[in-house]
């Protein structure tokens, strides 16, 4: 199986805030293969990983399968699983679906101004002012 490479720049893309406190399993954390920061990450599984308390207000990035997500901790991304305890295993196989509605808020960072947004306000400061009779 070949490892999965992850961009540097893509490697944690918060889209989430945890909502409240929760149990998760850490599966596995990412690598940088070089030692300058541009260089790619790979996924490294673990097996039995360490389960911690995750907190609520904690910036994640949701996978796109599973109950799976990302987060910083002590520097590591690491990619992490909701561990359900007995009170949140509902009959519903939608367990990806209880997981987001209870758990994760969607969350961005605010967008910036952009590039012609600054350029068309330093021109507007350039111009000559009109003459008022």
């Amino acid at each position: 199986m070949k490892p999965e490479r992850i961009d540097a720049r893509d490697v944690l893309d918060p889209n989430g805030k945890t909502a409240e406190a929760f149990r998760a399993r850490v599966v596995g954390h990412f690598v940088r293969q070089g030692a300058n920061a541009w260089d790619d990450y790979v996924f490294q599984p673990i097996g039995g990983g360490e389960a911690f308390d995750i907190l609520a207000g904690v910036p994640v990035q949701v996978e796109t399968f599973g109950v799976e997500f990302r987060m910083r901790r002590h520097g590591e991304v690491l990619r992490l699983e909701w561990l359900a305890d007995e009170a949140d295993r509902p009959e519903s196989t939608e367990r990806r679906a209880d997981f987001l509605a209870r758990f994760v808020h969607p969350w961005g960072e605010d967008p910036g101004r952009g590039a012609a947004a600054v350029i068309a306000e330093k021109l507007a400061e350039r111009a000559p002012k009109p003459a008022l009779d």
